[in-house]
């Protein structure tokens, strides 16, 4: 950043986790950019200060991720994200969407024979009302095998 000048466009950065809500859910982000972690080295764990830490799901992980981008992105905003994904069982249909989102990119990786992660950029499109939440038209359940079958040994 200091060899391109660029030092000055720079504000800071923000890391937690989607679950304990530290931050008000309007719009203010021009642009949000993650690697979330796959929970390959451990397992995602969901921070709660009221119950002890619980299992956090790679599926649940990505839509609280979209819904969190359709709340505090500005309209015309930018989610640029990666997600792991099994290459034979990968489809387009197995990736979250949200209603407020439009995806425009989707580039992949292979990291290896059985898994690639995918480069998700999507853009806000429209404002979020209360009823929109995030989904996946078809199946995500392999989203949550992505740590079993990265260590299987077929």
């Amino acid at each position: 950043m200091l060899s391109y000048g660029l030092e000055r466009y720079y504000l800071g950065c923000h890391a937690s986790d989607f679950s304990s809500g530290v931050l008000r859910r309007v719009p203010f982000f021009d642009v949000i950019v993650t690697d979330p972690p796959y929970g390959i080295r451990e397992a995602s764990l969901r921070v709660n200060k009221d119950i002890k830490n619980s299992q956090y799901s790679l599926s649940e992980q990505f839509l609280e991720l979209l819904n969190f981008a359709a709340a505090t992105l500005v309209l015309g905003g930018r989610l640029v994200y990666w997600i792991p994904v099994i290459r034979d069982l990968y489809t387009p249909a197995s990736l979250p969407l949200h209603p407020a989102l439009t995806l425009k990119y989707n580039c992949q990786q292979v990291l290896t024979k059985k898994s690639a992660r995918r480069l998700l950029v999507m853009i806000k499109t429209r404002e979020c009302s209360a009823e929109d939440a995030s989904f996946v038209q078809g199946d995500n359940t392999s989203h949550n095998q992505y740590r079993e079958v990265y260590f299987s040994k077929t």
